[in-house]
């Protein structure tokens, strides 16, 4: 019985001592984001409402700050400087084998508590290939997914940059 009680009580202070989070955040007073849409300089009109949607599903399922349009602790600006895609690869017979997207923003992350940026880029580029050949070595196989991974790269970076810096 004793035995039973003792292992009872180990099992339950080793599963209470595995909550855990990955995230991290170097600013806890921040809860809420207001992610505005990016101004496009950029030829192709469709980007600008492409990265808003992206960028706001991907705070979302992130989590650690809450989407808002009105009373935010911080806010996430930006322009796009330029949205293209070039020929990155030939097979053997000449033929295009994969693209390279590139995304270059100008991007603001600011905590509107203490009234400073936390994060800016004036020139942050983020590039993508897709495969558009049978013998392509790429992760992606469209344009989409690629653009989407674009975004989530742009994502990444400016988190890494502002939340988790340390």
């Amino acid at each position: 019985m004793v035995k039973r009680i003792i292992y009872m009580l180990c099992l339950t202070a080793l599963l209470s001592g595995c909550a855990y989070s990955v995230y991290s955040n170097a600013y806890p007073h921040l809860k809420k984001i207001r992610v505005t849409p990016f101004e496009n300089k950029s030829s192709d009109y469709t980007i600008g409402d492409f990265v808003l949607n992206r960028l706001t599903t991907e705070f979302r399922d992130d989590g650690r700050l809450k989407l808002v349009t009105q009373a935010p602790d911080c806010t996430l600006e930006g322009s796009i400087l330029s949205f293209t895609e070039k020929i990155y690869s030939y097979d053997s017979a000449n033929q295009v084998q994969d693209y390279q997207l590139n995304l270059t923003v100008a991007v603001v992350f600011t905590d509107l508590i203490s009234n400073q940026a936390i994060y800016e880029n004036k020139n942050l580029t983020v590039s993508e290939l897709y495969a558009v050949g049978t013998e392509s070595s790429a992760r992606f196989k469209t344009k989409e997914e690629a653009q989407i991974e674009l975004i989530r790269t742009l994502f990444k970076t400016v988190i890494q940059n502002s939340l988790e810096a340390w």
